[in-house]
């Protein structure tokens, strides 16, 4: 992904601290046969004025316990552990450790369980808990844009929220569902197109892979340089090859999951391309930009690419900056026939002198 958030946008992840007080407070309690405290009090104290009117989390937990109780101790310590592994996300992203889903865990336990977190998460958006955590991922970020794509804008606080994806999905590691730490914005494509329930941890056959940390990822840098001018459709634009800096297998995980050198070929790249070489041609206009020479064309390619790596993502200023650093770098190194095509349109008389015998 292209940049991550801040891990400070989960400090208010107390409902999920709270549930896994709770839960290990009944896994406790079954163990030494004692009596569990009643509703309210198996609240944890610091919590329970925010939660002793959910009496729909009071119903939850008592057929997540009922459920427990039919199970054999060794089972119900599977399932402990089975929260604990889920919950540690930045292990099981790195493949240092491995967790089991819901679906290897006693059948009896898993519409409890399910039922249980799903209304946790629910109780995010209830308890205003989504809309802190959104804002101070808004606030900090540096661009307002989907960063598993870098082309969807996020809309402010204010407005309708941003999808809030359950990164482990929650379908098959339901104890994280409502973990802050698994959630996070993203833009509509990526979450409903492209990830949907995904396993992040996992590929189709099974075997593990790495993936981005969301909450811990510095970034990547992505190159065109390698792609061929007049190669590609028709001639008209270039053949890409999008690489990317560093290509670590958690890069691959994230180009598979959200399909992103498709996504940038065929949406961004060929169709902007023609679009992009005359806003180069406008902004040598408004530059008072007119290059009479090779080297003069290149001064300017650099200029105007380096003008949108100083932009950041914002508005596919990325790619586009990966375009002209491309086309500088052909240029530079004497392809006269791409040299002749961009002077052709920011200089045409240039290139008519060029021409003459």
């Amino acid at each position: 992904m292209l940049f991550g958030y801040p891990v400070s946008a989960t400090a208010e992840n107390w409902l999920h601290e709270c549930l896994r007080e709770i839960l290990c407070s009944i896994h406790t309690s079954l163990k030494a046969a004692a009596t569990l405290p009643a509703w309210p009090e198996i609240i944890p104290a610091r919590y329970r004025k925010r939660l002793e009117k959910r009496r729909g989390l009071e119903d939850r937990l008592n057929n997540y316990k009922t459920a427990l109780e039919k199970l054999t101790t060794a089972e119900q310590n599977r399932i402990l552990q089975a929260f604990h592994d889920q919950n540690q996300i930045h292990l099981l992203l790195s493949c240092q450790l491995n967790c089991e889903a819901i679906g290897d865990l006693p059948e009896a336990i898993h519409e409890p369980v399910k039922k249980l977190f799903e209304f946790g998460f629910e109780l995010l958006t209830k308890l205003e808990i989504r809309d802190k955590h959104y804002k101070a991922i808004y606030d900090a970020a540096p661009s307002h844009t989907c960063p598993f794509c870098g082309c969807e804008n996020f809309d402010a606080p204010e407005a309708p929220r941003e999808a809030l994806d359950h990164y482990l999905a929650q379908s098959k590691y339901p104890f994280a569902a409502s973990n802050l730490r698994n959630l996070v914005p993203m833009g509509n494509k990526c979450n409903s197109r492209y990830k949907l329930a995904e396993d992040i941890l996992s590929q189709k056959n099974g075997t593990r892979r790495k993936s981005f940390d969301p909450y811990k990822c510095t970034g990547i840098r992505l190159s065109l340089n390698k792609s061929q001018p007049f190669a590609g459709k028709t001639g008209q634009v270039p053949r890409w090859q999008i690489e990317f800096e560093p290509n670590t297998e958690e890069v691959i995980t994230w180009d598979e999951v959200f399909h992103i050198q498709e996504r940038y070929e065929r949406d961004v790249l060929n169709p902007k391309f023609k679009s992009w070489l005359d806003d180069f041609k406008h902004w040598c206009k408004s530059a008072k930009i007119t290059p009479s020479s090779d080297q003069e064309l290149l001064d300017g390619i650099n200029s105007y690419a380096t003008l949108y790596e100083e932009m950041g993502i914002s508005d596919r200023a990325f790619l586009k900056a990966a375009v002209f650093r491309m086309l500088h770098t052909h240029c530079q190194q004497g392809d006269q026939r791409l040299i002749s095509l961009i002077m052709n349109i920011v200089n045409p008389g240039q290139t008519n002198l060029r021409q003459a015998p």
